[in-house]
C-alpha cells in the first residue's frame, strides 16, 4: 500500500513542481524585465514567437518566464522524485521532497542573482563590445542587455545546481533519519 502512495505522491509533486516552477519563471522574468526591457522586446519575444507580448510587454515577459521553466521543474522533479522513494512513508517523502524543492528555488534564485551581480561587474560601456555576438539588432541598452543575459545563462545553471543540491539535501536528511532511528533502537532495547 505504501509503494502505491508514494507513486501517487511521485506524480502529484510532478504536476505540482511544474506549476511552482512556471511561478518560479514568471518572478523571474519580472525581475529581469525591470533590469532591461529590450531583452524581451529585441530578443525573448521573438525567440518565443509571441508578437502581442509587444502590447503587453510585463505579460509577456511573466508569459516567456513561465514557458521557459515549467519544463525544468517537471525534470528535476523526474530526478528528486525517484530519490524520494528512499522515504520510509509518503509522509516523508513529501515533507522531504519539498524541502528538496524549495533548496532548489534558493540555489536557482540565487544563482540568477550572482549571475546578474557578475554583469554587473564585468559589463559597461568600455567592455560591452566584448559581448557584441550577445546583442540584437535594435537595442539601445546593450550594457543591460547583456547583464540580464548573464543572469538568465547563470539562472540555467542554477536549475543544474539547484537540482544537486536538492539531492544532497535529500541524501542528508535520509542518512539523518535512519541516524536517528538507530540511536531510538538503542535506547528501546537498553531501557527494555
Amino acid at each position: 500500500m505504501r509503494k502505491i502512495q508514494k507513486i501517487g505522491v511521485y506524480f502529484q509533486m510532478l504536476i505540482l513542481s511544474a506549476v511552482v516552477a512556471g511561478i518560479y519563471g514568471v518572478l523571474h522574468d519580472q525581475i529581469s524585465y525591470t533590469f532591461s526591457e529590450e531583452y524581451f522586446t529585441q530578443f525573448k519575444f521573438k525567440q518565443f514567437g509571441i508578437p502581442w507580448a509587444y502590447e503587453a510587454p510585463r505579460l509577456g515577459a511573466a508569459y516567456v518566464g513561465a514557458l521557459a521553466t515549467w519544463w525544468m521543474g517537471i525534470l528535476v522533479s523526474i530526478v528528486l522524485g525517484f530519490f524520494g522513494f528512499m522515504f520510509h512513508s509518503p509522509r516523508q517523502m513529501v515533507r522531504s521532497l519539498s524541502k528538496s524543492f524549495l533548496v532548489v528555488i534558493v540555489v536557482a534564485l540565487l544563482t540568477g542573482f550572482a549571475g546578474l551581480a557578475l554583469g554587473y561587474y564585468q559589463v559597461n560601456e568600455q567592455t560591452v563590445s566584448q559581448y557584441i555576438q550577445w546583442i540584437r539588432p535594435g537595442v539601445s541598452d546593450p550594457v543591460q542587455f547583456v547583464r540580464v543575459g548573464f543572469m538568465h545563462n547563470a539562472s540555467y545553471l542554477g536549475g543544474l545546481t539547484g537540482l544537486l543540491s536538492g539531492i544532497v539535501y535529500l541524501v542528508i536528511s535520509k542518512l539523518r533519519y535512519n541516524k536517528l532511528n538507530l540511536q531510538y533502537a538503542q535506547k528501546t532495547r537498553v531501557s527494555a
